[in-house]
């Protein structure tokens, strides 16, 4: 059996996950720049059941903290296996409470060649809940880990996008794919964008342009001050291999 075996009863899930079937595949990150891959975030392939039922499921049980547990231990394991360059970026549930054993075991396991490559990607359309957040953070911070952190999706969630950047004191905010959708014909978009970028860069922020899906939105974008992107015309997910 391998290191974190999180499966549970089928009477508390209607979908469990298989350990036997579940990959991670890796959508690179680029710094505009360079030109270079930035890093690369971790997307769950359950296999049979897509991630949106598998969350689902787990959440109807709330066990939204094993989905984490098996993200965070298996994604590395998968990233270092590959032997993929730069950072790895890794979803969290705001509200799940991370435990300071799996941090620890996870910790032990990747020791100091995760310790500087992680960023955690808070999911803002989840609900926020600040107890829950601070035990998480300090539970990785306890065992060594220094991450750090993205609020993914922003513009889109149930959470108020500035109450978030107060909360989570982000790295990087990810601008989500409803405003890069055809920026390149948008004026609203183009002005919302801009207005994001000057206000997240006057707090210390750097910007990641998610959802690049067509090389006119990519063209735009490298004429704005973004500092990061992500999307399909910049690369696909991968499922390397197999673990």
């Amino acid at each position: 059996m391998d290191a974190y075996d999180y499966s549970k009863s089928g009477e508390l899930l209607e979908v469990q996950i298989n350990l036997a079937t579940l990959r991670f595949a890796f959508q690179p990150i680029f710094d505009i720049k360079s030109g270079d891959v930035f890093g690369y975030e971790a997307l769950m392939r359950p296999g049979k059941h897509t991630p949106a039922e598998v969350i689902r499921s787990y959440a109807k049980a709330d066990m939204l903290d094993y989905i984490e547990g098996i993200t965070y231990y298996y994604a590395s394991k998968s990233f270092f296996e590959t032997g993929l360059d730069g950072n790895l970026f890794l979803n969290t549930f705001p509200g799940a409470c991370m435990s300071i054993d799996m941090a620890a075991k996870t910790f032990a396991t990747f020791g100091n060649k995760l310790r500087d490559r992680l960023y955690i990607e808070v999911l803002e359309y989840t609900t926020l809940n600040p107890f829950a957040w601070n035990i998480k953070r300090r539970s990785m911070e306890s065992v060594g880990l220094k991450p750090r952190y993205v609020i993914d999706d922003f513009g889109t969630g149930a959470n108020i996008d500035l109450n978030c950047i107060r909360e989570y004191h982000p790295d990087i905010v990810k601008i989500d794919r409803k405003y890069i959708a055809h920026i390149d014909t948008n004026p609203r978009n183009q002005g919302m964008v801009d207005a994001m970028i000057t206000y997240m860069h006057s707090a210390g922020i750097k910007v990641l342009a998610e959802g690049v899906e067509t090389e006119a939105e990519f063209r735009y974008l490298m004429h704005r001050d973004v500092d990061y992107m992500q999307g399909f015309y910049l690369g696909k997910p991968i499922i390397y291999g197999q673990r």
